[in-house]
């Protein structure tokens, strides 16, 4: 009988591109975060109201979820390189044709090969990223999430200054192309991670019990990203429609969350190799109730905006990373587990942006902060709760990432 060379953990992680991996996650992170403080140039541009340049959202996630979940095959049958640089690619050229889209139909269209493209990319980091630390991906995993929150963050200061320039977004595809072209020259000479196939994984799917773990654990992204992307897709045109200040005040509100989210990710960084992930869920998710009662308590202009902000940012910055390493300690995901989780994900920024901008519509700006607080109930509620299903599973053993164990 055959017996598998296995490769170290350590060696294996010496041919993973890990700069490449982080600048990947920067792009993502400027392309899904053009929507919210572009949305008032782009409402007014193509004349329709909050209710219908919400579609948008709609667009971008419908997108994002045929990502996630074209990005698994490709991943698990060793593609992972190609497929992320050419959504790069993709990702990159989507922003010019949301440059120059003339009708919401079309902006609909473009913001929806957007979503596509950063889905894929989504899945094939946060896979590759796990894929190539078998021993523990806690800390490079927050590290790729603080670089998606740097690209959210300085995006609305890029598009402000696009706008303020030129009338138009079309300058956010410069960095997009520079992250690209210099992600491209880092990943393709190396072979992509891969993950080895365990027999505890075949159990636990033989059992049933794993479906069930991945699909609670898929039905926390759900909630966390709808929490999340219902506020920061809103926040700019709250501020706008409670008469804070003008475009500057609400750009300057949107970019204090974007702060507290990366100086939230950067703490949880340093809090990985010191706390387990799942008591950093535990922890974040009751700070967003926490923080979310207070954006209802001090609902309105005043400076506590922009406290109420810098807290909620603080809470959600841990929870994706965290939770999806705290998924893979115990579970050992595979690229299909991810993108289910992904697509998951995709959803949840489907669904509530869109129930935001009706609510909007039919409520005002006062309907946000009360639709924040029950998100963030949620999100703990199946948090707490998938949590204690994935204790019960079993980690299957640490083995090499970089090659397929046939």
């Amino acid at each position: 009988m055959h017996t598998p060379t296995v490769a170290s953990p350590r060696a294996g992680s010496r041919e993973t591109p890990v700069p490449a991996y982080l600048a990947g996650f920067l792009l993502i992170g400027l392309g899904l975060s053009v929507a919210g403080p572009a949305l008032s140039h782009l409402r007014d541009r193509v004349h329709t109201t909050d209710g219908g340049i919400a579609w948008l959202f709609v667009g971008q996630s419908a997108g994002y979820i045929l990502g996630s979940v074209f990005a698994g095959h490709g991943l698990d049958s060793g593609r992972g390189h190609r497929r992320w640089v050419a959504a790069m690619v993709g990702a990159t050229c989507s922003i010019v044709l949301i440059a120059l889209a003339p009708s919401l139909a079309l902006l609909v269209a473009a913001f929806a090969v957007l979503g596509g493209a950063c889905g894929l990319c989504d899945v094939s980091g946060n896979t590759l990223v796990m894929w190539s630390r078998p021993e523990g991906p806690g800390a490079l995993l927050n590290a790729l999430h603080l670089c998606f929150a740097i690209g959210a963050m300085v995006t609305p200061i890029i598009v402000n200054r696009s706008l303020h320039l030129t009338d138009s977004i079309w300058g956010v595809a410069l960095p997009m192309a520079a992250l690209t072209a210099v992600c491209a020259a880092l990943m393709l000479p190396h072979p992509s991670p891969a993950r080895t196939r365990l027999a505890t994984v075949e159990r636990s799917h033989a059992g049933g019990a794993r479906g069930t773990q991945v699909a609670v654990i898929c039905a926390f992204f759900f909630a966390y990203v709808a929490m999340e992307t219902g506020f920061i897709n809103w926040i700019h045109t709250y501020v706008e429609q409670i008469e804070y200040g003008g475009a500057a005040t609400a750009t300057g509100v949107t970019s204090m969350f974007g702060l507290g989210f990366t100086a939230g990710r950067v703490l949880a960084i340093w809090v990985a190799r010191h706390v387990s992930p799942g008591w950093i869920v535990a922890g974040a998710t009751l700070l967003s109730v926490l923080s979310s009662l207070l954006f209802v308590v001090f609902d309105g202009p005043g400076p506590m905006l922009w406290v109420v902000t810098l807290l909620f940012a603080l809470s959600v910055a841990p929870q994706y990373a965290s939770m999806m390493a705290f998924a893979e300690t115990h579970l050992a995901l595979s690229g299909r587990n991810t993108s289910a989780i992904v697509a998951s994900s995709g959803l949840g920024g489907l669904v509530m942006p869109f129930v935001v901008g009706q609510l909007f519509d039919r409520i005002g700006p006062q309907a946000l902060p009360p639709t924040i607080v029950g998100l963030a109930v949620l999100t703990a509620v199946v948090g707490a709760y998938g949590g204690r299903m994935l204790l019960q599973a079993q980690r299957p053993p640490v083995t090499s990432m970089n090659a397929p164990v046939t």
